[in-house]
């Protein structure tokens, strides 16, 4: 209980920071809420024959949507859609946790979600001076981070949800209420995980930085036989030292999406005296082909910062 008395002298304890999470959050509300979860993953999601998706649905009662596999384009992640009131977006992403939690069991890892938010509400999860972020990681006992850069070919940033499955659930529920309560600005291009991170070599030679030539294959025209074993190749690239960061990004954040986007080996020198650092990629020749554009395409947005 807090008394407080009218005086012109300050108080002799600090005031509370004004609450910057949502209150009283409206559970009924509808919300559309995306997910990404690596396709190594999505077994243990669907279960066999589709009984443990099925039963996720009906427990839930939230609807769920996964996008489908194309082996073709070498794609790492699904996108799972969940549509419903924030009540049940929340049970569906604590029973998805749940699984993967169980699933990841022996391995003693915590469940990781990574969640799409379009950048224009961003701005909402992470707040003044990241007052709300800070607020979050505490409330929720989660480890949150979200992208510095918008997903390739799209508006969307990516917000990368660690812990139990049961703080996850709890995180959730503050993301689905912020993203209620902020509906999105202007143009938005959702990330497609068939998408443009596929695109043609000749689109891609246009976002590299001066001086770099376009990623090629190193076998060209490789027919591709589901069954056969897939071509391997390897590539070299030499990257100077000030740039290493952006590819590599804040708690290897940016180098692990490369990986799971190319699907392709990445190894990265050790520092030395050298000027450049050399990252050896080996792979299908789509990925490596795949990981070299989005290595160029980093650098080159930081070359874009760069006065």
């Amino acid at each position: 209980q807090h008394y407080f008395i009218q005086s012109n002298l300050r108080p002799p304890f600090p005031q509370p920071s004004p609450r910057m999470l949502p209150e009283d959050i409206d559970e009924d509300s509808n919300v559309t809420f995306r997910i990404l979860l690596p396709s190594r993953d999505i077994g243990a999601i669907i279960g066999r024959k589709g009984a443990t998706i099925n039963s996720i649905r009906e427990d839930s009662e939230a609807k769920i949507k996964i996008s489908s596999s194309d082996t073709d384009s070498g794609t790492y992640y699904r996108e799972v859609v969940l549509t419903g009131s924030i009540c049940q977006i929340v049970a569906a992403c604590y029973l998805i946790a749940s699984r993967l939690e169980e699933n990841s069991a022996e391995d003693g890892e915590e469940v990781r979600l990574e969640v799409l938010f379009p950048n224009s509400i961003t701005g909402a999860v992470i707040g003044k001076s990241g007052d709300t972020i800070k607020e979050l990681r505490t409330k929720t006992n989660t480890q949150i981070l979200v992208s510095h850069d918008l997903l390739f070919g799209s508006t969307d940033r990516s917000i990368c949800v660690t812990g139990t499955a049961s703080d996850i659930r709890e995180c959730v529920r503050y993301l689905a209420a912020i993203l209620h309560e902020n509906p999105a600005k202007g143009n938005n291009v959702p990330f497609r995980v068939n998408g443009p991170h596929h695109m043609h070599l000749q689109r891609s030679a246009r976002m590299l930085p001066p001086g770099s030539s376009p990623p090629r294959r190193t076998a060209p025209n490789t027919p591709f036989v589901k069954g056969s074993p897939s071509p391997s190749a390897s590539d070299t690239m030499a990257v100077q030292k000030e740039f290493i960061g952006c590819v590599i990004g804040k708690n290897g954040i940016k180098i692990r999406q490369i990986r799971d986007l190319s699907q392709a080996q990445i190894r990265i020198s050790s520092p030395s005296d050298e000027p450049n650092r050399t990252i050896t990629i080996s792979g299908t020749p789509d990925a490596v082909s795949t990981a070299k554009y989005l290595i160029n395409y980093q650098i080159n947005n930081e070359l874009k910062k760069s006065p």
